[in-house]
């Protein structure tokens, strides 16, 4: 059985974690915070990002995360 180890579980080694768990390998992700409480300023997701997080079957988690749509000429 193929096993991995991810170091960091930022946003690319999360995302990296599960399509390869959503591919049956085993993965152990190691990160080094023991939370999760960062304070993130202007996030957003372009119509790329959003996609991708369709195509990885996380629409339903992200609609359920309060936010926003971006409206042009509006701030």
């Amino acid at each position: 059985m193929t096993q991995v180890v991810i170091v960091g579980a930022g946003p690319a080694g999360a995302t990296l974690a599960l399509l390869l768990v959503k591919c049956g390998i085993a993965v152990k992700l190691i990160e080094s915070s023991r939370n999760f409480r960062r304070v993130f300023r202007g996030e957003g997701l372009m119509p790329s990002g959003l996609d991708a997080l369709e195509q990885m079957g996380l629409s339903s988690v992200l609609e359920s995360i309060p936010h926003r749509p971006w409206m042009p000429g509006k701030s």
